[in-house]
């Protein structure tokens, strides 16, 4: 009788989502993980007060409930409860396409020894509108890792991803639905230049009047003219210059906690 060739087998795939109080989002970002295999998927919650661990269960994802420590410790203790050869790291105002869900299986089941991380892009809708530039595309994030290879770092705000191997890009984009409304940018901005404060480098205090009269200008100036922000019309205008003002909130409280407590 002959011998059938062995097919090696489909590497498994965890998916990863921490949230807070997501329940307008999470039921998208679950609905796109259309894999041909079934993926694990984890919800870590932090003690959501609307629907989002009850809408995540009902979706079939494993939801764990664990108090906020931070986006970085948040999401290394959800690495480590993850079961499959894969890790995929999504927010919750995240969505794969059915293209790039093809793409993350097939790059998986191929990857060579050594290849530990996958960088995605994100396209960003802003009030209504996809945006093309201002720097926002594309926007690569380091999210498909291989399991027991990698870790956030531990930063206050904006954790990266740090891998052992090597890295490629995907193809493919995701999309990331980040603000409906002006209220959710500025709510933000608030609690990430409050988060800016507790890890700020002693050049920048240093040098705060140099950050503070300067920085928002050349935000603006780079987004909105080098990286073609102009491009995007009143949507680029309105990101742009929020961006500057974003700049200039982190660096006015930096001055306000440095100087003005001080005096």
């Amino acid at each position: 009788m002959p011998i059938r060739p062995r097919h090696p087998k489909r590497p498994s795939l965890s998916v990863v989502v921490i949230t807070l109080n997501e329940e307008r989002n999470i039921g998208r970002c679950l609905k796109s993980l259309r894999f041909s295999q079934k993926p694990e998927v984890l919800v870590v919650d932090a003690g959501s007060l609307d629907g989002t661990a009850a809408l995540a269960r009902k979706m079939g994802a494993r939801v764990l409930t664990r108090p906020w420590r931070g986006y970085a410790d948040q999401k290394n203790w959800a690495l480590g409860r993850c079961k499959g050869d894969w890790i995929l790291s999504l927010d919750a105002d995240e969505e794969l396409t059915p293209a790039l869900a093809r793409e993350i299986e097939g790059t998986a089941a191929e990857a060579p020894v050594g290849l530990d991380g996958y960088f995605l892009k994100r396209r960003a809708f802003f009030l209504g509108k996809w945006i093309r530039h201002c720097g926002w595309w594309p926007d690569s994030q380091l999210r498909l890792l291989r399991r027991g290879k990698g870790k956030f770092t531990d930063r206050p705000v904006h954790e990266g991803l740090e891998v052992k191997g090597w890295t490629r890009e995907l193809a493919e984009p995701m999309n990331h639905y980040a603000y409906e409304t002006l209220r959710q940018y500025l709510d933000k901005m608030n609690r990430y230049s409050d988060l800016f404060l507790r890890d700020v480098k002693p050049k920048k205090k240093f040098l705060w009047r140099f950050y503070l009269a300067f920085m928002p200008f050349w935000t603006f100036f780079r987004m909105y003219a080098l990286k073609g922000g102009f491009l995007d019309g009143w949507h680029g205008l309105v990101v742009c210059g929020l961006s500057a003002f974003h700049d200039f909130a982190k660096y006015a409280k930096l001055w306000e906690r440095e100087v003005l407590e001080r005096g």
